[in-house]
Order: structure tokens, then sequence, then C-alpha cells
């Protein structure tokens, strides 16, 4: 039987967004404050029922 390959950067994040055995980002320190905005953003537009991803019309 084959073993899945562990997670790569090839391979994208796994299913919880998360990259390698022990996760985590790899992005330089000086941008978490923004890399932590940008993902507060991007969770309130998911739940925003007039996003045009949820089919509104913004």
């Amino acid at each position: 039987m084959n073993k899945p390959l562990p997670n790569t950067f090839r391979q994208g994040p796994d299913g919880r967004g998360r990259f390698g055995q022990f996760g985590g980002r790899f992005v330089a320190e000086t941008l978490m404050p923004l890399i932590l905005e940008v993902e507060k953003a991007y969770e309130a537009a998911k739940r925003d029922p007039h996003s045009t991803r949820n089919g509104g019309t913004c």
C-alpha cells in the first residue's frame, strides 16, 4: 500500500491550511500583523451574506 507523501510546499497546504509536519506559517515576523489583518478580513467576508462569493451583489 502506498503511504501518503508528507505535506510539502509543492503540494500546498493540508486541509487545515498548514504546511509540513508542524504546520505554521512561513512568513517573515514583521509581516505577521498584516497577515493576521488580512485573515480577519477574509473570515469576515466569508460570513458576510452580501459577499459576491455568497451570492450577494457587492
